[in-house]
């Protein structure tokens, strides 16, 4: 008799379990917080667990239902990631700590939605084509140079934002890189600086040492052209341009061609990584804005 009890009980136990459990999978309405999670994914089996009894279901539940996989986004708004090794390799190695990264405000998203969606246009129908003629056409060891001569011409900038954070160490090998890639690399094309006598390059702007003080970044805004900023890095790109080499040339035919070659050479580095991200993003506006203010945020907490 006692052998039946227990039986019985064991099947309305098991009803229940899979009644409730069967009701959860097809309500999408229902908030987690009315309804107890009895379900844990362990590989392609679910443990069901109630207070009296663990029963072991042999079914598997679809994917597309798990919410383990929700990411926090800079926003701090909760959604659903995709797949793991696409964040993995987006993933910014300059990105400074979930714990200790601000929440980026965006009061103007209507406007900078709608600026974003004008640059992508000029980007998918200009700048993307052109760089990828571009990239088609000059040599790797090029490009890769004449990138060198544009980060070799932005020293003053990376000194000056070195020394007002009183980072002595950083604003030497500044001086060091400049005056070695200049004499023996033939104005910076070749990074001997770096190559022979390992001297790292020095990553440093005025948005940057305004960080460093604390200054806070301000509203998220995306500029025609230039693309993801903040008050903060307005402020910044203002002051680097003036000590930068187009600057000297400014408005002259010289000054918009080095612009215009510095900005088609920097794109063809990244045009397949731009479309891994359009491809990849569920919404490519919040991961661009996302991924600007963790670079950011890492390059000042660097």
């Amino acid at each position: 008799m006692r052998d039946l009890q227990k039986t019985v009980k064991t099947c309305l136990v098991l009803f229940l379990v899979l009644g409730l459990s069967t009701f959860s999978w097809a309500s999408g309405s229902v908030s987690d917080s009315k309804i107890p999670n009895f379900t844990t994914e362990i590989g392609d089996d679910v443990v069901a667990q109630t207070s009296e009894v663990t029963i072991k279901l042999e079914k598997s539940i679809p994917k597309s239902f798990d919410d383990s996989s929700s990411i926090e986004t800079a926003q701090g708004i909760a959604r659903s990631s995709q797949d793991p090794q696409t964040y993995e390799d987006l993933e910014d190695p300059f990105a400074g700590d979930a714990e200790d990264l601000p929440i980026m405000s965006d009061p103007f998203e209507g406007y900078n939605r709608w600026m974003f969606g004008v640059n992508e246009t000029i980007y998918d129908n200009v700048l993307e084509p052109v760089a990828r003629g571009y990239r088609n056409t000059v040599h790797e060891n090029l490009r890769v140079g004449i990138k060198n001569v544009f980060s070799n011409a932005m020293a003053p900038v990376k000194f000056v934002s070195s020394l007002i954070q009183l980072d002595f160490e950083k604003s030497g090998r500044v001086l060091a890189r400049t005056l070695i890639n200049t004499t023996f690399g033939i104005g910076g094309l070749a990074d001997v600086a770096g190559e022979e006598y390992h001297i790292e390059d020095v990553n440093e702007d005025f948005d940057q040492a305004m960080g460093s003080y604390g200054v806070p970044t301000g509203p998220y805004v995306v500029l025609p052209i230039f693309g993801p900023s903040t008050a903060r890095n307005i402020i910044g790109r203002a002051a680097d341009s003036i000590m930068s080499p187009s600057f000297l040339f400014a408005p002259t035919p010289i000054g918009v061609g080095l612009s215009v070659e510095e900005n088609i050479n920097s794109a063809s580095f990244i045009v397949d990584d731009k479309k891994q991200l359009e491809d990849s993003a569920l919404d490519e506006y919040e991961s661009v804005r996302d991924f600007f203010h963790q670079y950011r945020h890492g390059l000042v907490k660097k």
